[in-house]
């Protein structure tokens, strides 16, 4: 585990742009999805008495009286998140399999090159091992977490212990979310596999990659732990930071944005270090098959011509 994740430090320091690259990407989509909403509420909010109150923070009665003068505002606005969702998805299977591309190849080929070749190559692949992923996640989901919901009403009812009852449901949610990042790691298995030997076939990996991942579970998980505490930390200090800088004038809102986008680029590059970690992982568990070396042709000697 610690092998793996010093590995997956060193590839994210040897592909820092890969890591830019990954920040622009969210940057775009962010600015795709923040712009336009922002110009239709401010459109909209113009036109509220009372909306100094938002430059404290978020308000519940401005919200109540926006619903009331604009009813479609929001459900419009729903809908263009759930679009920016959708595509979302669809720009992160295109930068896993160009990321993916990158950290693997042992070429020396332009990076523009090989994340562009990465990205189109394995994009459909990528899809449907999205599209089973979160089937089979989805599924599992249910039948961990569904019985301990279950049980968590039944005590409220019958023996009206809140507490008890809180604790059992709160298992629930613990197990719903151990049973999403254990599929995410089986995703990440199966697409390093996917790249790695240029498969087609997808369903023969995903089985493979879970059994890489349930096989070794403390390995992945624990790989998986020390990078979210490096994100955490990284979170930290940006909100300690935010939260001494005041609001309110122009040049400290720039800062700020700043100091934000610098956290998207830090846990780009953490990203980018999990990947590197999470390569290193299936090359230990699933090392790349031998090719056998090219028999050397026999050269026959003539016999020597006697005097």
């Amino acid at each position: 585990m610690i092998g793996a994740t010093r590995e997956g430090l060193a590839a994210a320091r040897r592909n820092l742009r890969l890591a830019v690259t990954l920040w622009l990407l969210n940057l775009a989509l962010a600015l795709a999805a923040g712009v336009p909403g922002w110009l239709a509420l401010r459109s909209a909010i113009g036109l509220l008495p009372g909306t100094d109150a938002l430059l404290d923070g978020f308000s519940l009665g401005v919200l109540v009286d926006l619903v009331e003068l604009r009813p479609g505002l929001l459900g419009g606005l729903a809908l263009s998140a759930l679009g920016i969702a959708a595509l979302g998805l669809l720009v992160g299977a295109a930068a896993a399999g160009g990321a993916l591309e990158v950290l693997t190849s042992r070429d020396d080929r332009p990076f523009a090159h090989r994340f562009g070749r990465g990205a189109g190559r394995f994009f459909l692949r990528f899809i449907r091992a999205g599209l089973l992923a979160g089937l089979v996640g989805a599924l599992a989901t249910a039948l961990v977490a569904f019985p301990l919901f279950a049980a968590s009403g039944r005590m409220r009812r019958e023996s009206g212990s809140e507490l008890l009852s809180n604790l059992v449901s709160l298992g629930g949610v613990g197990l719903a979310g151990l049973v999403v990042l254990i599929a995410l790691l089986v995703l990440d298995a199966a697409r390093i596999r996917i790249v790695r030997e240029d498969a087609r076939r997808v369903l023969p990996l995903m089985r493979s990659g879970a059994a890489v991942v349930l096989g070794h579970p403390l390995k992945w998980l624990g790989t998986w732990g020390v990078n979210a505490l490096l994100g955490l930390a990284a979170l930290g200090l940006y909100l300690a930071f935010r939260n001494a800088v005041p609001a309110g004038e122009p040049p400290l809102v720039v800062l700020m944005v700043v100091a934000q986008q610098a956290f998207v680029l830090t846990r780009s590059w953490l990203h980018v270090a999990l990947l590197g970690s999470e390569i290193a992982l299936v090359e230990r568990l699933r090392p790349r098959p031998a090719v056998p070396a090219s028999p050397q042709p026999v050269v026959e000697e003539e016999p020597a011509l006697s005097a």
